[in-house]
Parts: structure tokens; C-alpha cells; sequence
């Protein structure tokens, strides 16, 4: 138990308000889409816009609500935002046509995108050092166990497959966010971060060092996307392996992220260290797109084998990737424009989801085994970019801090 639980501080409450709220993203992960389309009547092309048009006005929340939290301080807003999630998500209840579906969805999406800024600048904020990326890498863990829970439990409402059952898990979902706003209390405040009257006010958005590295982290990031998106398409299409194939990789995924992903923070200490730790997970993530892709010539035992091995390979990739995102996204920003920076972090990373699914498309599932080497080399390139880059992003900031009168 010692190892499972964090020491006493911010981290206990951040940690159980995280496992509460992924409990809840699991439940809606789970029946939401099978909700809206049985129970309200909406098509899934219907269900699929609203979600994209919801996400393209998520992307605009991240920065300026992570900039109120520099201004306002993190804790009480994000306590406020998360209340109005909680809230404000029973009004999927009242659904009935695409436009509700779509106006409850836009304004549900800018408070969470929002919310996970102003979460990012609060850990930023009572965890300093190699301790930040320790804590992220701990709520990482939780969040693979929450929402694993949460699908479990979701899995009764499939089971029934009842337009109360689905109901009672969107109020489950509700409850539980509230309850996870609430735990956050327990969080020491943090102060307010004095306004600069002098400089400009969008200074993460001025920042052409924090900007590229964002930009090569959400390049990277596509891989997320591809046990999700790509893989099961590829498995029941492409290869021999049986369709529970997919689960299996999924399985497998989530349990060594839930295990070792603390453990794969160690000896991330700095922005060079996270630099080379994703060029080694660029090189990685091409042999499991490699592995990925060889599946496909072989017979049943020869596709299962190949397509485990690269599950294991890729999210090794993964912990190391996401490890020095965790830094990187810390380290590269001022403290006292942390909520703002970690806006731009959180925006790049939307972008990255928005266009996983086009890239996966047309690169494996479109271009078959080719595809799958071209994303590969992708990610391998974007890793070894990541070292140049950082380098000239930490001097720069080195520079703009030496400039900066005492």
C-alpha cells in the first residue's frame, strides 16, 4: 500500500479527485455514443460532427482560462470549472435533437479543455522539479486505473441496455466529477501569480522555443490514437489474428502503463534527459509500427505474436514519450505564466487528437504495410529532432530569464 499510495500533501488529494473523475470518463466512454444513437435517436455521423465541431471550439479554452489561473490562481477556478462540468453534463440528459446534443456539447468541452489546463498549471504549481513529472506520471497511472473502473461499471448499462441504465451512469458520471472538484480543497491554495504591467500579456503564444517543442510533442503524440484507431481495423482486416486480438493489445497497454509508468519517470530529471528519452521513444515507436505492419504476413500465431510484441514495444515508447512531455511542458515555461503555457501545451495536444484519426487513415489503413513504415520513420525523425530542439528552446529561455531585470 505504501507504494500505491503518495505521500501526505497535494498529491493525495490530486490523486483521488483524479481516480474519481476518470471513474466517470470511463462510465460516459463507455455508453454515450450507444446512448445518443439508441435512446436520443442521433445518427453517429450526426454524433461524430457535433463531437468535432466541440472540439474545434475546445481548442480555444486552454489558453485563456490557464491565463486566468495565472492571474486568479488554479485551485478555486479549476474547483469552479470541474462544478460546472459536473453540473452542467446532466444536461445531455434533456437531449432530444442534434442542435441540444451540439450547443451542450461545445460549451461542456470548453469548461473541460479548460479545466485541464488550469489541473495542469495547479500541479505545476505544488510540485516543483523532478517531483513534477513523478506526480504526472503517478496521475497517469491513476487515470488508466479510473478509467478501466469506470468501463467496468459501464459495462452493467450495456448489459441492460435500458434508457434508465444509461441515464444512471451519466448521473453517476456527474456525481462523481462533483465529488472529484470538491476532494480538490484539500489542495494548499496557490497564490496568484503578479501581473506583468510592462510586458505582453500572450507571452506562451510569443515563446517560438516552447512553440516548436509543443509542436514536435503533438507530432509524436498521433501514436496515442493508434491502438484506438488504426489497429482494430487493421487486425479484423489485414491480418489473420482473431477479432479479441484487440482487446488483448488494449489489455496490454493498460496494464503496463498502469505499472510502470512512475517507475519510467526516473532519471527524467531535465530538458535534456526528456529530450533524449523521446528520441529513444521515437526509435521504439518505429519498430512497433514495423512489428505492427508485419503482422499481416503471417498466419494466425505468427499475426497474435508480432501484434503483442508490438503493443510492448509501443507503449514503452509510450512511457518515455510521455514522461519527457510531462517535463518538458513544465520546465520550458516561466513559473509565473505556467496556467498559459500549459494552455498551449494542452491546445497543441487537442490539434494532435483532432488529426490522428485523417493521419491513421490515410497512412496504415489507407497505404497498408508502406503506411505503416512511413509513420513509423515519422515518429523516429520527430524524435530525433526533439534533442536540437529542446537545446535551443532551454537556451532561449535561459537568455529571455538572464534579461529579465532582478
Amino acid at each position: 500500500m505504501k507504494g500505491l499510495i503518495p505521500e501526505p500533501g497535494p498529491l493525495r488529494p490530486l490523486a483521488l479527485a483524479t481516480l474519481l473523475s476518470r471513474v466517470g470518463n470511463g462510465l460516459l466512454m463507455t455508453v454515450s455514443v450507444l446512448y445518443f444513437n439508441r435512446i436520443v435517436g442521433l445518427s453517429i455521423a450526426q454524433i461524430g460532427l457535433g463531437l468535432t465541431i466541440a472540439g474545434l471550439f475546445g481548442l480555444l479554452a486552454g489558453i485563456p482560462l490557464g491565463h486566468l489561473a495565472d492571474r486568479r490562481g488554479p485551485r478555486t477556478l479549476f474547483v469552479i470549472l470541474g462544478a460546472s462540468v459536473a453540473v452542467l453534463s446532466l444536461s445531455y440528459l434533456l437531449v432530444e435533437t442534434f442542435w441540444q446534443f451540439l450547443g451542450v456539447a461545445i460549451v461542456l468541452t470548453i469548461l473541460d479543455r479548460g479545466a485541464g489546463s488550469v489541473r495542469a498549471a495547479l500541479i505545476g504549481a505544488v510540485t516543483t522539479g523532478s517531483g513534477r513529472v513523478a506526480a504526472r506520471a503517478y496521475l497517469r497511472a491513476i487515470t488508466n486505473i479510473g478509467i478501466m473502473a469506470g468501463a467496468g461499471v459501464g459495462a452493467l448499462a450495456l448489459h441492460f441496455d435500458t434508457a434508465l441504465a444509461y441515464r444512471v451512469m451519466f448521473v453517476l458520471d456527474s456525481v462523481l466529477t462533483l465529488t472529484s472538484a470538491f476532494v480538490i480543497l484539500a489542495v494548499p491554495r496557490v497564490a496568484p501569480q503578479p501581473k506583468n504591467e510592462d510586458g505582453p500579456v500572450w507571452v506562451a503564444l510569443r515563446d517560438r522555443g516552447y512553440l516548436a517543442v509543443a509542436a514536435l510533442n503533438a507530432g509524436m503524440s498521433i501514436h496515442y490514437a493508434v491502438l484506438d484507431v488504426a489497429i482494430p481495423l487493421w487486425v479484423v482486416d489485414h491480418t489473420q489474428a482473431p477479432r479479441w486480438t484487440v482487446a488483448l493489445l488494449l489489455v496490454v497497454n493498460t496494464v503496463v502503463v498502469s505499472l510502470f509508468q512512475v517507475r519510467s519517470s526516473r532519471g527524467i530529471a531535465d530538458p535534456t534527459s526528456a529530450a533524449k528519452a523521446t528520441r529513444t521513444a521515437g526509435w521504439l515507436l518505429l519498430a512497433s509500427m514495423a512489428l505492427f505492419a508485419g503482422a499481416s504476413g503471417g498466419g494466425v500465431v505468427v499475426a497474435i505474436t508480432l501484434l503483442v510484441l508490438g503493443a510492448f514495444v509501443q507503449v514503452i515508447g509510450e512511457l518515455l514519450q510521455s514522461s519527457g512531455s510531462f517535463l518538458l511542458s513544465y520546465d520550458l515555461a516561466p513559473n509565473q505564466a505556467q496556467g498559459q503555457y500549459q494552455g498551449v501545451w494542452g491546445t497543441s495536444m487537442s490539434i494532435s487528437t483532432m488529426v490522428a484519426p485523417t493521419v491513421l487513415a490515410l497512412l496504415p489503413l489507407g497505404l497498408g504495410v508502406p503506411g505503416w513504415i512511413i509513420l513509423g520513420v515519422w515518429f523516429a525523425v520527430i524524435g530525433v529532432l526533439f534533442v536540437p530542439v529542446v537545446r535551443w528552446a532551454a537556451t532561449r529561455q535561459a537568455q529571455q530569464m538572464a534579461a529579465q531585470p532582478v
